[in-house]
């Protein structure tokens, strides 16, 4: 079974199983039947109960992590290396769980459930505001001083070397991205600047350059938070859920779950158009030739997987394979006004954070790797 595939399988264990469990709990009525008669006592309480639930998801989860952190992995990082890398990872999300929790509880029992939405938005920008801060948080992610190759290449690009930020993630998979509400940094990874010819490098900013200026980025932001907002507001009214008290939060964590599992299947549909115009859009000042090798050397250190099976594709993976990708390029040029919105899926699994989504970490591209947890691979 090659590393793709294998990884694949991971995700689907750790996406499945969250997504029987959740299932499970909201069908049986489980938060309601098995939590505490105590745990509304008070507002700690209720709390400390609901933060309960998501250790409780953490540690069924973690046999899946171990394997995609330890055992499916190009790069071996250690066992106490990568133990501390978890708990780090884990503490900080655990954290700001808590705090969300907190929030989105206290607003809803004082203000009621507008309030509590208002809340939520508002979560999400900020999550999107300290996206570099919460990956530095969360996976040791930092910034280094930009070199003169970074900077010849922005320059190369038609972006202000000012605007990049040469960043060291310790994942060969992480491929940084714009960070900011409004896009004003770009975050680009050490191993680019490092392995990547001048001329390569220069293709890949391109590409990043054109998903900010042809408004890719913008669109899958966009997405992003409406897809969580109106999740949110359907998972504050489902059945057995509400947001004043313990039991009904967590069976409204359990259907935003659900909610989250579906746009892992709706929309990849959106954010594969995202990468083939980029592509395009960079074949058009630059030797598609060379647009080509920077494509194929990329994806050997994301799936490296040349073809895929069309409903594989279209299920699972947000960025179309290495072969659709180089076919695309050679036979068409897509347009950046077609329906596409760059990282939709994966920014929309990072910004359900705010309502304590259960798989934003969970899936094949970044389950077990701490590092990609804030900025997930991509393109």
């Amino acid at each position: 079974m090659t590393y793709a595939r294998q990884r694949l399988w991971l995700g689907i264990t750790g996406v499945g199983g969250t997504v029987l469990l959740c299932t499970a709990a909201v069908t049986f009525n489980l938060p309601h039947r098995l939590m505490h008669p105590l745990a509304d006592q008070t507002y700690g309480s209720a709390l400390s109960f609901i933060a309960l639930t998501w250790m409780l998801h953490a540690a069924l989860l973690l046999p899946v992590d171990i394997v995609g952190g330890l055992v499916v992995v190009r790069e071996k990082p250690g066992v106490l290396r990568w133990i501390a890398s978890w708990l780090r990872g884990v503490t900080v999300q655990w954290l700001w769980f808590t705090l969300a929790a907190a929030l989105l509880l206290r607003a809803a029992q004082q203000f009621g459930v507008t309030a509590a939405i208002v809340v939520f938005i508002l979560l999400q920008v900020i999550l999107l505001s300290r996206q570099g801060l919460i990956a530095w948080l969360v996976g040791g992610v930092h910034i280094e001083a930009t070199s003169a190759a970074l900077a010849a290449a922005a320059d190369a690009a038609g972006i202000p070397p000012s605007a990049v930020r040469q960043v060291r993630g310790d994942d060969q998979s992480f491929v940084g991205g714009w960070t900011g509400l409004d896009a004003a940094r770009l975050w680009v990874p050490e191993r680019w600047i490092e392995r990547l010819s001048p001329q390569q490098l220069a293709v890949a900013l391109t590409r990043r350059g054109a998903v900010r200026m042809g408004g890719l980025r913008r669109r899958g932001v966009l997405v992003a938070l409406a897809w969580n907002t109106v999740g949110f507001v359907l998972a504050s009214s489902a059945p057995h859920a509400d947001l004043v008290t313990a039991a009904g939060f967590v069976a409204m964590m359990a259907w935003f779950t659900l909610w989250s599992f579906f746009g892992v299947l709706v929309l990849p549909s959106l954010s594969r158009p995202a990468v083939l115009a980029a592509d395009a859009f960079a074949s058009r000042t630059h030797d598609p030739a060379l647009v080509g090798e920077t494509i194929s050397m990329l994806d050997q250190w994301q799936d490296d997987e040349p073809e895929r099976d069309a409903r594989v594709e279209t299920v699972f993976h947000p960025v179309p394979s290495r072969g659709a990708r180089l076919r695309a390029l050679a036979v068409s040029s897509t347009s950046a006004s077609s329906p596409a919105a760059w990282h939709a899926t994966r920014m929309m699994l990072y910004l359900s954070w705010a309502g304590l989504g259960g798989l934003a970490r969970a899936v094949h591209c970044n389950v077990g790797r701490p590092p990609v947890w804030v900025m997930l691979p991509g393109d």
